[in-house]
């Protein structure tokens, strides 16, 4: 935000402005990588403009877009602020399918707009959009004089097209960086908190202003360059290959020539981790894990003793952000990346150099004439629903797809046929497969020959069948299958499947054999389920000789699956996450002592013993214990598990705890307590409890609570007293809460006093 304080201040100042009650368009223009979205997210994210707008959205446009997936997504994200709790949407919503939660495309306008009315709102758009999709959400949006705003960000060019929004303000116009704020940003990103010593600093500091221009992306780029480079020597060779005698013709000129010198710096294995983002979706965030996944399964990725090849991909991508060629947009409480993006400009660039070096043939429409010699194929189609390929490609080794997914389309188009894939049958070389958007009832014969796949990625909610022929994937490292809908039903899968011994991520629905193979390599078991396990008590470990087990999901648990549950548990020692639904789950989940590393844990349905493990001796030793037998876990939601008072006190001594979600059913009682000291590390809590009548929190609970979410706790009487000494409280939120809402107004309000502090208050219904 460096040298954007005063266009913070005019942004604010448009959104906030009560003198204009009409809905109203505020715009940010400027060239591209100037920094508006930076600016825009900063705002946006403003306690102010959190307290002020009952409904906040943000669209990002990716190119080609239709006007009903742009409505479609402000749909989606208002539902989610209006209808559920954060976490669990379908679980607290009673959404009872897809077509609820995922309107058809000609009910969307009316659904967005009904949704909308009588709330304030701040709808941002990000990117050039055309007159139809301008004129079409426009009409979407009710205009009631409450304040409600659309933010566009755009360059001039984009402006022109909403020239008769309405009420609009001037736009905020972004200038590039004069040279000391360009200085100033240039060295945070290298020095931190530090300096450029000061012999060297007057060298310098002209060079930078004079190679960038005052332009942000070009700044960080350059400094993602120079942050590991000795000085002086290094500095200077690199500066000596950006700096002539004669200046760019354009102000662009040194841009690209940065954005070169940077790819060309990167080590060998990380030019080809860069380019590899060209098959990835413009302006669009990218999980991942599913990224790594992707570059292990072509071999970017250099084993490394004492680590898995994940754990190498996720420093790759580490140094790729460290250098300012990838943005982190998302990372988790351990330090382990979860989402990332590319800015539209180095997209271009890594889309241009993957070109040139034949790395990824790079396609966006609907007919692909890929030549014949193509190794790896990306397909983004935002305009269709599926992309026909024309020619047969037998040197293909990767397709990445990313189509539109028009299951709501109200076009009622059928499922995709399995010929629809007949483009595999002459690439027998195939290591990725990775598409969605794609709707197959079942996987043509032909996939089971492949037997060079190594990462198959076909997340189709429609699926009815797999042919047995995928058990004759003997080099299988990944495999993704679960939909939308998939986990309403079990796929048969050859038990010569679970014999895979390279399988490392399933994330497919699938029925669990009674005993695995040796799946020494096995990480990832996510939607699956123990029907065929033995539930005759003593039947042995069904997950005995998948020992690198580090995420766990399984559904459709059953009171007699308890000892085969619990026997696989205490085998799982490198168990990091796990999640557990069905009709009974063992309350010994948290005192089985091979879980020490559990760090995620999500339990939906009723607890065998909803008072904790032995629940009649539940004394000060058994709560002792838990410190040391889960002292990583860190995030728990549970949902209908009916546990007591003693329950909870149990779950306050977990050290590390900092995310707790409690929700439907998940305690049972009327009245409950936060003892004395007790969930010392938590800074989120979630509570969706409709009984609950009186929530008391004792001095020196919840200490360094951050965020506070009641969601529907309608009996609710009052708010707990300690909420006035909680000085880390940043935001509170209430759902669907309208008597609590009356007890923390300003004037009158009983509660008032024990929420002032707090900076940001949302109230939602």
């Amino acid at each position: 935000m460096i040298g954007f304080d005063k266009y913070s201040g005019m942004l604010k100042e448009q959104l906030l402005d009560d003198a204009v009650t009409s809905r109203a368009l505020v715009s940010i223009v400027g060239e591209s990588s100037i920094g508006k979205t930076t600016l825009a997210r900063k705002v946006y994210q403003s306690p102010e403009v959190r307290n002020h707008f009952e409904i906040r959205t943000w669209t990002v446009l990716p190119p080609k877009s239709r006007p009903a997936d742009v409505l479609r997504d402000i749909h989606r994200q208002a539902i989610s602020q209006l209808r559920r709790s954060p976490s669990q949407q379908n679980v607290e919503d009673g959404c009872g399918g897809d077509a609820a939660c995922r309107p058809a495309g000609k009910d969307i306008s009316n659904l967005l707009f009904r949704n909308m009315t009588g709330r304030r709102y701040l709808v941002v758009v990000d990117g050039s959009i055309a007159a139809a999709d301008w004129n079409s959400l426009r009409a979407s949006l009710p205009d009631e004089g409450n304040g409600s705003r659309v933010l566009l960000i755009t360059d001039s060019a984009g402006l022109e097209v909403v020239a008769y929004a309405g009420p609009t303000y001037d736009p905020v116009e972004l200038t590039r960086l004069n040279p000391e704020n360009t200085y100033e940003v240039f060295r945070r990103r290298v020095f931190g908190r530090g300096d450029c010593p000061g012999r060297y600093r007057s060298r310098y500091y002209q060079d930078i202003f004079r190679i960038t221009r005052g332009l942000p992306l070009s700044i960080v780029v350059l400094a993602g360059v120079l942050r590991s480079k000795e000085l002086p020597a290094e500095w200077d060779e690199v500066m000596s290959q950006l700096i002539t005698a004669r200046e760019p013709s354009t102000k662009n000129g040194n841009s690209r020539r940065i954005m070169s010198l940077a790819f060309d710096d990167l080590p060998h294995h990380l030019k080809s981790c860069f380019l590899y983002f060209a098959a990835m979706r413009e302006s669009a965030a990218v999980d991942a894990q599913r990224l790594v996944r992707l570059w292990v399964a072509e071999g970017f990725v250099r084993p490394r003793r004492g680590s898995t090849m994940e754990e190498v991909g996720q420093g790759y991508l580490k140094e790729l952000i460290s250098r300012c060629m990838v943005q982190l947009v998302h990372k988790d409480e351990f330090g382990v990346v979860q989402t990332v993006a590319v800015h539209d400009r180095l997209h271009a660039f890594a889309q241009d150099e993957a070109q040139e070096a034949s790395f990824i043939e790079s396609h966006d429409s609907t007919d692909v004439l890929a030549p014949a010699t193509v190794r790896r194929l990306a397909v983004q189609n935002s305009s269709e629903r599926y992309v026909h390929l024309s020619n047969a490609l037998p040197k293909l080794r990767s397709i990445v797809c990313h189509l539109v997914d028009d299951r709501n389309g109200g076009g009622g188009a059928k499922c995709i046929q399995p010929t629809d894939l007949g483009f595999l049958h002459a690439s027998n070389f195939l290591r990725v497969i990775d598409i969605h958007g794609l709707e197959l009832k079942k996987l043509p014969n032909k996939i089971g020959s492949m037997i060079h796949i190594r990462y198959l990625g076909l997340p189709c909610g429609q699926l009815e069948k797999l042919p047995q022929s995928v058990s004759n994937l003997i080099n299988l490292q990944s495999l993704i299958l679960k939909g939308s809908s998939a986990g309403h039903r079990v796929l048969d899968v050859a038990t010569a499947f679970w014999r895979i011994p390279t399988l490392r991520h399933v994330d497919a629905p699938f029925a669990l054999p009674k005993v695995l193979g040796d799946l020494h390599s096995l990480q990832t078991l996510h939607g699956v389920q123990p029907l065929c396990w033995d539930t005759r008590g003593g039947g042995g470990n069904p997950l005995g000789r998948a020992t690198n087990l580090r995420s766990l999901e399984l559904s459709g648990l059953v009171a007699a699956h308890a000892g085969a549950l619990t026997a696989a548990l205490e085998s799982l020692d490198l168990l990091m996450h796990l999640v557990l639904q069905g009709e009974s789950l063992p309350a010994t989940v948290f005192i089985i002592p091979s879980l020490r590393r559990l760090q995620s844990l999500k339990l939906l349905g009723s607890m065998d013993s909803p008072e904790g493990p032995d629940s009649d001796e539940v004394g000060d030793s058994a709560l002792d214990m838990v410190r040391y037998i889960r002292p990583n876990l860190t995030r728990l939601s549970m949902w209908n598990t009916m546990v007591g008072q003693k329950f909870v006190n149990m779950l306050g001594e977990l050290p590390s705890l900092t995310e707790l979600t409690l929700m439907w059913g998940a305690y049972d009682g009327e009245r409950l307590e936060f003892r004395d000291g007790g969930f010392r590390s938590l800074q989120k809590l979630k509570l969706g409890l409709p009984e609950l009548e009186e929530w008391t929190v004792r001095a020196g609970a919840m200490a360094l609570l951050a965020r506070l979410t009641l969601f529907r706790c309608a009996k609710m009487r009052m708010l707990p007293e300690e909420l006035t000494e909680m000085q880390e409280l940043e935001e509170l939120v209430l759902y669907n809460m309208p008597l609590m809402v009356g007890r923390i107004k300003e004037c009158g309000g009983e509660d008032h006093h024990k929420v002032k502090h707090v900076p940001v208050i949302q109230t939602i219904w």
